[in-house]
């Protein structure tokens, strides 16, 4: 290795042979011996030796160059520059993998992770392939070849701009999948692979003003029951088409007298029930414990519900076996989806005159409405729901809140009116002294 200079420093690579060495005549500076290998430096004139730690003469002088890059300050900052671009290289598939699954170990495989999936793909963790696309990855594969990016960091503030035109989620529905979006980018912030998250450039989407909760009528719901006669599948198992009505049946009034998110319904167990009728359970979504009281006609659906061929057992009726959970509320959703179809209903509106199609979760909000509209306070919904707070019971519900209020104030206005006191059949003003 030739010697270098930087500010009058300079270093050399030499051997020291060993005392029994047979090049040892030939000096320390013999490439070809295998003795340890040393650097000889000289700053300011001053000599020093630092041990090279190999017997390579190659590696030694690597040693020696990183020894004198590390005083050139240029070559520290390249070297900076050039390690901070190569751990922006993780793939777009690499980074959806690794956020979904911490998604999974913080909340549980619930519904936030579904619909994670659904926005950004299904990426299996450990081998990194897209086995279902989701809209990210559907929207890449609209982009030509030389404009698709490939690394995480090759997001741009324009690109994100151009996914999210494409979108065509409602306004309340894109404002909570651009808040993921945020919270993925802010996650790849963190992990090091980008500088500065591109989301964080683009406004946030406005949310017209207004509750979008959908509930099924008292005529919708009966028009649901009496429909579960007419589904028929085919191709199934002898047990699951002999079983079939009544399972269905008491999967829908499990969901509509209990306020159960989908997901939860599907991992109902008989010791959830006491010996009253009273439901207590946590919700998978938050933990937080949740109880409602069921009518006596559900109790007696539940306390014999039938099995399907493939029923996980007694234990957890709604189950199946080698599915998890996710993957059974989903094939549950189906199973209602077309329920909805043959009761003829097709779309919902709510108070705000919007289209929605049905949904199972309307069962939970249809739950709530009705508890609200037979005098359930807001805090004994907000226990029934499984809500840590009454803000958000009161959030999801506000016009159906306000409805209440307007009923109330109303029907005391009439008592007030009718207990005020009266003379020659006129109604005589009462007036409050001041002093008195």
């Amino acid at each position: 290795m030739n010697p270098s200079v930087l500010t009058r420093r300079t270093v050399q690579v030499v051997v020291r042979h060993s005392a029994d060495c047979k090049d040892k005549r030939k000096g320390s500076g013999w490439r070809r011996c295998g003795c340890p290998k040393s650097l000889r430096t000289y700053e300011d004139g001053r000599e020093r030796r630092i041990s090279a730690k190999t017997r390579s003469w190659q590696r030694a002088e690597r040693f020696g160059q990183d020894y004198l890059d590390a005083f050139d300050v240029e070559k520290q900052e390249l070297k900076k520059l050039r390690a901070q671009q190569e751990r922006q290289q993780v793939r777009i598939a690499d980074a959806v993998a690794l956020y979904t699954s911490d998604m999974v170990a913080r909340l549980g495989d619930n519904g936030t992770c579904g619909m994670a999936r659904s926005l950004l793909g299904h990426v299996e963790f450990t081998t990194k392939a897209v086995d279902k696309n989701g809209h990210l990855f559907n929207w890449l594969d609209t982009l030509p070849i030389t404009q698709r990016p490939t690394y995480i960091s090759d997001f741009t503030p324009a690109l994100l701009t151009q996914w999210r035109a494409s979108w065509r989620f409602g306004d309340y529905t894109g404002a909570q999948r651009w808040g993921m979006v945020r919270s993925f980018f802010n996650f790849c912030e963190g992990q090091g692979w980008i500088s500065d998250s591109p989301a964080r450039k683009l406004r946030r989407m406005k949310v017209e003003k207004g509750n979008r909760t959908a509930i099924f009528t008292d005529e919708q719901y009966a028009a649901i029951l009496a429909a579960v006669g007419l589904h028929d599948p085919e191709n199934v198992p002898a047990l699951t088409r002999q079983n079939w009505k009544p399972r269905l049946t008491t999967f829908v009034e499990l969901l509509r007298w209990s306020g159960m998110s989908p997901i939860d319904a599907v991992q109902f167990r008989h010791d959830l029930v006491d010996a009253e009728g009273v439901l207590r359970y946590r919700r998978q979504k938050t933990g937080v414990l949740a109880t409602s009281q069921f009518p006596s006609h559900v109790v007696a659906l539940l306390r014999s519900i039938p099995l399907e061929r493939d029923s996980l057992g007694p234990e957890m009726p709604f189950r199946m076996k080698g599915y998890d959970a996710h993957s059974d509320t989903v094939t549950w959703r189906k199973r209602l989806i077309e329920l909805f179809s043959l009761a003829g209903i097709e779309e919902v509106r709510t108070e705000k005159g919007n289209v929605r199609k049905p949904h199972a979760q309307m069962f939970r909000d249809t739950f709530a409405v009705w508890n609200l509209r037979h005098g359930a306070t807001l805090h004994e919904v907000a226990k029934m729901l499984g809500h840590s707070n009454t803000a958000t019971t009161e959030k999801s519900y506000l016009p159906w809140v306000k409805e209440l209020e307007v009923a109330h104030i109303a029907h005391v206005r009439t008592i007030l009116e009718q207990a005020a006191p009266k003379a020659d059949g006129k109604v005589v003003a009462i007036h409050a002294r001041r002093g008195r």
